[in-house]
């Protein structure tokens, strides 16, 4: 009788299974290593890196028929990848570039990194900010489409919180007034509708409230993705025929020398509203959003002078919220004076039903 301990033979189907299985995983190891060698000279010749798990997604849907999924491709590129620092400190540089080139990159939050220039060809824009969607003012906006119309402006850009999304506000709301904003939407539609009528080019920058549908969409998105697909500001307001250009909160607005901004983007402000914003733009600057006209300028050493332009608004003056709010309505023309994209802003304050000189 054979001991317990005792190992019998294995069997030549065993030894056969064996190396099949062992032929087939060095086969994925050489197929992985194959995929990692292309992607760290990509890596190196165009400075950026490439995940273990975006090479096992490509390698899982080239070679189907050797990785089972994403998860079978990534254990391979894993085991081809593995290493414990480098062994020859000098080719360290070579290798951080090898090893740099297999670090997936970095995420960037705000997709559209640069400025948003106004082309050449629009040179007297009315500018108006604050009509927060149900809450605008039709007298105030009547009298800057009006005052635009006179001066023959090209373009009106719309300085943000052009919507006000009540709906999505994380503030109390009032059912009485989320009733007033049922037709949100269509109010959007065709207020931008009448403005592209008026002066052919409408150039829309979001503010803080346009983006709370947004971002409120985004939250929801953590448990129901397919959400996001909802959430896009231009397709919200598309009509047929709309030219209009769509601005993101981040982005600031160059038109020739002169920086637009909402307003938000800096937080506080203070009393003097236009003067801290000068000091912190440190360049020419027209912002809104603190729903006043004010206005300052200063000479840096050299004797430039700079200046710092904040629209009043186009909406309601008493919410409830803040019915003695102490906030004027207002708006501005912007004109480029010569190629060099020298400006001059007219910043007017509505007084009673008449629009005046700031």
């Amino acid at each position: 009788m054979r001991s317990a301990f005792t190992e019998w033979p294995a069997s030549d189907t065993h030894y056969s299974r064996k190396n099949g299985r062992m032929a087939a995983k060095n086969g994925k190891i050489d197929v992985a290593r194959e995929y990692i060698e292309k992607y760290i000279q990509l890596g190196i010749k165009h400075n950026r890196g490439y995940s273990k798990k975006y090479i096992a997604t490509v390698l899982s849907e080239d070679h189907p028929d050797l990785f089972k999924n994403i998860e079978d491709a990534r254990t391979f590129v894993r085991a081809a990848t593995n290493t414990k620092g480098f062994r020859d400190h000098s080719k360290a540089g070579e290798d951080l570039a090898r090893r740099m080139s297999l670090i997936g990159q970095p995420y960037l939050e705000l997709e559209k990194q640069g400025p948003f220039v106004i082309p050449r060809q629009y040179k007297r824009p009315l500018i108006i900010a604050d009509l927060h969607s149900k809450f605008y003012d039709r007298k105030a906006v009547g009298l800057a489409i009006e005052y635009g119309l006179k001066t023959n402006c090209d373009s009106v850009i719309i300085d943000g919180d052009f919507m006000d999304f009540y709906v999505e506000s994380k503030f109390d709301r009032s059912a009485l007034t989320l009733k007033g904003f049922e037709d949100e939407q269509e109010w959007g539609v065709d207020m931008l509708q009448l403005l592209q009528d008026c002066f052919g080019k409408v150039f829309l920058k979001k503010g803080n409230h346009d983006i709370r549908r947004e971002d409120l969409h985004q939250r929801l998105a953590v448990k129901y993705p397919s959400i996001l697909e909802m959430s896009d500001y231009a397709d919200y307001l598309f009509f047929d025929g709309s030219t209009v250009d769509v601005i993101e909160d981040y982005q600031k607005i160059i038109f020739g020398k002169l920086n637009i901004i909402h307003g938000h983007e800096f937080p506080g402000g203070g009393i003097h509203i236009a003067y801290n914003r000068l000091n912190k733009a440190m360049d020419n600057i027209l912002s809104a959003h603190s729903h006043i006209t004010k206005q300052d300028s200063r000479c840096d050493i050299n004797g430039n002078m700079f200046g710092s332009w904040v629209l009043g608004c186009m909406c309601n003056l008493h919410p409830r919220y803040s019915p003695s709010s102490g906030w004027n309505q207002g708006f501005a023309r912007a004109e480029i004076v010569n190629d060099d994209g020298e400006f001059e802003v007219h910043n007017r304050r509505i007084v009673g039903n008449v629009s005046k000189p700031a």
